[in-house]
Parts: structure tokens; sequence; C-alpha cells
């Protein structure tokens, strides 16, 4: 999801690589502050879902995107916030598509904006499907699995 509250829109995607601003005047993502591109890892929980159910852009076809972070980085609960964000990869998900000719369209409209590879729901981890939450913070009971030390594994070549 990318949000801009100067223009009350959804903006595209901006390009390749993305900074995220905050219009509060502070570096993003900043402690206290919503600002930051978010992301999910294994071990966190879902945001998105949380987030767009909460806004405008909940009747949006999702769209997946693979990106690797960078900068300021904050982890919690709930995902990642980072400075930087490079896309990967996108996902596009197999329903919510007005047929096939739609999808492929889409499809093709991405890679060549992006220049990254555009694949279905076969490229969405099955713990990110797994945790989609309908909205609102995660429950009190929930706690962080975060393995740090294995973040980068999909860096190096080993996607366990």
């Amino acid at each position: 999801m990318y949000h801009d509250d100067t223009t009350g829109r959804t903006p595209l995607w901006p390009c390749l690589e993305a900074e995220a601003i905050c219009h509060e005047g502070h570096p993003a993502p900043s402690p206290g502050c919503r600002c930051g591109i978010y992301g999910a890892v294994a071990g966190t929980l879902d945001s998105l879902p949380g987030y767009l159910c909460d806004t405008a852009y909940e009747h949006d076809p999702w769209v997946y995107a693979e990106i690797a972070c960078y900068g300021r980085v904050f982890v919690d609960m709930r995902g990642v916030r980072t400075q930087y964000a490079r896309l990967v990869r996108i996902a596009l998900p197999d329903s919510g598509w007005r047929g096939e000719t739609a999808r492929a369209e889409v499809s093709r409209i991405l890679r060549e904006r992006y220049g990254v590879p555009v694949g279905g729901a076969e490229g969405v981890p099955e713990w990110l499907a797994k945790n989609a939450r309908l909205g609102g913070p995660p429950p009190d009971d929930e706690s962080l699995n975060l393995d740090l030390a294995r973040l980068d594994l999909s860096c190096r070549g080993n996607r366990n």
C-alpha cells in the first residue's frame, strides 16, 4: 500500500525503489507515527489487512510485492516499517479480476513499469497467506516470534 495524504488519492507505487516520506516533517519511519513503507516478515503478524480494512483502500484488488528493505528499519509484532524499499517481484491474487484478460493485462503493465517478475498467488509465502487479519491491532495474547538471524536467508539463496 502506498499512501499520499497530500492528494487524497491512491498513487501508483512511485518507481522500482521508493523512499518513505512523512508529511509530518520528520524522517520516516519514526516512533509514534504510522509513517514508513510497510512489509511483513516470517515471525511477525501480517499487518496489511488490518491497515487496508481501516482505510479507503479495502475494496481495491490485492497485489503482493516482495521488497528489499534498507535504510532505517523498525521491526515489531505487525511487521516492518522501512525508510527505503526496492521491488523484487510482484504476485497477483487469483481472484478480484474481471476475467483472465484483465489479470494478464495488469501483469503486463506491472512488468513493463517496474521491470520485475510478476506471477500469481503461488508466489505468496504460505505463512503470509495464513496470517491474514481482518482488521485492527493484533490480539494482546500474540507474541513476536522473529528469528533475526534468519531474515536475510533468501538473499543467500536459501528459502527455508
